[in-house]
């Protein structure tokens, strides 16, 4: 490995960590307001802009201790690492959440989502509503491969933009 290589993993990889610190404390917020099973758009966007962020910080510290050299592939380097890292501290995090800390956790969103779906189709029938649970109840364990590609298409996304706006132009 090259000595930039190396950097672009430590990079990654410490700024990963602290944007699933960040994650982690995010949740724990949520779960002390009452809001862990909100669907709202401000809590969607809350949670995109605490991935996004930290992977632009990243790149731009990055290039800093880089001697303000930058590519593009440097960024997507550093992203991609910074997404994946937070990924995985994310489905770490979740699986002790959904087991350990709030056991319950399947079966309370469960119920809050019979519950939007009362309001948003009043004329659902029981047994519709029961399935419909039922259906999302068993495809729970895709939330997990779903952390890690979103992290990850979020960081590619994130950090080509950046390593565009950021890169450095050779002089001639």
């Amino acid at each position: 490995m090259k000595p930039n290589q190396i950097k672009i993993l430590k990079f990654g990889f410490n700024y990963g960590l602290i944007t699933g610190g960040i994650g982690i404390l995010y949740t724990v917020l949520l779960i002390f307001t009452n809001k862990l099973y909100d669907q709202s758009l401000i809590k969607s966007l809350t949670g995109l802009v605490l991935l996004i962020l930290p992977v632009i910080l990243a790149i731009v510290n990055f290039k800093k201790q880089n001697n303000n050299d930058l590519s593009v592939g440097q960024a997507i380097g550093v992203g991609i690492v910074t997404a994946l890292t937070a990924a995985l501290i994310t489905i770490l995090f979740t699986l002790i959440l959904t087991n350990f800390i709030v056991p319950d956790f399947w079966d309370k969103s469960a119920e809050y989502n019979s519950m939007l779906m009362k309001q948003q189709t009043p004329n659902i029938t029981a047994e519709q509503l029961h399935n419909k649970i039922a259906s999302q109840r068993k495809l729970a364990w895709i939330t997990y491969p779903f952390i890690l590609l979103f992290n990850l298409a979020m960081g590619f996304i994130t950090s080509l933009i950046a390593g565009i706006a950021l890169k450095t132009t050779e002089k001639m």
